[in-house]
């Protein structure tokens, strides 16, 4: 069989798109957020065999939403203080309260169009002088 220039073209754009492709279903796109932290609460996801604990943080600019992130993410980006058992977040662990961030989160939220919720993936402080 013999191959054309226009064969080779076709095939070409062919793999060209192909290519595109893959590569859109592997990214994963992301969503960013920037607002001043107005409240820091913890909850428990009940699942059936487990548990979740997570913080939850909402900005100002975003008073429906909720941003989800792990207590360890919580610790590492210095929002709260290193936790212990409660259930309950006291001020004195509230470090990040009015600290404005930006919050680069999942693009696809879950829960409700009116009341999103949004799983952190980092956690960046935009007004943080050292």
């Amino acid at each position: 069989m013999k191959t054309t220039r226009n064969d080779k073209i076709i095939l070409g754009l062919a793999l060209v798109f192909l290519m595109a492709q893959a590569g859109s279903v592997c990214a994963q796109p992301t969503k960013t957020f920037t607002g001043v932290v107005k409240e820091i609460g913890k909850a428990t996801n009940l699942n059936i065999g487990q548990t979740d604990t997570f913080y939850i943080v909402r900005l100002d600019n975003y008073p429906n939403a909720e941003f989800r992130l792990p207590p360890g993410d919580a610790v590492r980006y210095g929002l709260i203080e290193t936790a212990g058992s409660s259930g309950v977040v006291t001020p004195k662990q509230s470090k990040g309260l009015g600290w404005k961030v930006k919050l680069t989160c999942d693009n696809k939220p879950q829960g409700p169009v009116k009341a999103p919720i949004y799983r952190v993936l980092s956690l960046e402080r935009v007004n943080h002088k050292d």
